[in-house]
């Protein structure tokens, strides 16, 4: 008696196994597996308040509930796609227009070195125009003035290191004038400091320092 009742118990075990089998593999070629749905159907095989009735109201929600077609997912996918393309269009645009604005700059950066070039080389210009002119006059003055006071104007210029300005005065007065002048340094200190100016007008100065040193800085 035991044994039937044993082997009554094991037959309905398979039996609801299988029935749930099929049930699951149903509900999976329908496309609406979900939790709520297994719960139910484990709870009608198991005999939990659910009649046959309702198991095909629960089957019917599950159909009824709207899926997503094929064309609806292509679409969704299209407009991911779509909403991609336009942040990668937008920065490549935001990088143009960066690009765009430091390509400019750099263009006034180069305008504004430029003009600062010219700007200076206008200021040397009027400099050194200003400072041969000056030269000029002092020239003048010196030609203008008693042989003996000349030689000292020059001489207290040779002692404030300006000995390129004493070298260009005396080579743009004339012969006769710088004679007398330069007969006037007698004693031993200013001839040597004549010897020296006469030695850089020897040498063609201060017109060779001036080209010695653009060659430098080439």
């Amino acid at each position: 008696m035991i044994q039937k009742l044993l082997n009554a118990f094991v037959a309905f075990s398979v039996a609801t196994v299988i029935t749930q089998l099929i049930l699951f593999g149903y509900i999976l070629t329908r496309g609406h597996f979900s939790s709520e749905t297994v719960t139910k159907v484990i709870a009608l095989v198991n005999g939990i308040d659910i009649t046959g009735n309702r198991l095909q109201q629960i089957l019917r929600q599950s159909e009824d509930r709207e899926q997503p077609d094929f064309d609806e997912i292509l679409e969704a996918r299209k407009l991911e796609g779509y909403d991609s393309d336009i942040r990668i269009q937008s920065q490549q645009t935001f990088r143009d227009e960066l690009s765009t604005k430091l390509a400019d700059l750099r263009t006034e950066q180069d305008r504004f070195d430029e003009r600062r070039t010219s700007f200076k080389a206008e200021l040397q210009q009027i400099r050194e125009g200003s400072q041969k002119k000056g030269l000029q006059d002092v020239q003048r003055t010196l030609q203008a003035l008693d042989p003996v006071q000349a030689k000292e104007q020059l001489l207290i210029m040779y002692d404030d290191e300006r000995i390129d300005d004493v070298v260009t005065i005396i080579q743009a007065m004339s012969g006769e004038k710088r004679k007398d002048i330069l007969a006037e340094f007698v004693s031993k200190d200013e001839t040597e400091k004549l010897a020296e100016i006469l030695r850089q007008i020897g040498e063609g100065m201060p017109t060779t320092s001036l080209i010695n040193q653009a060659v430098d800085g080439l």
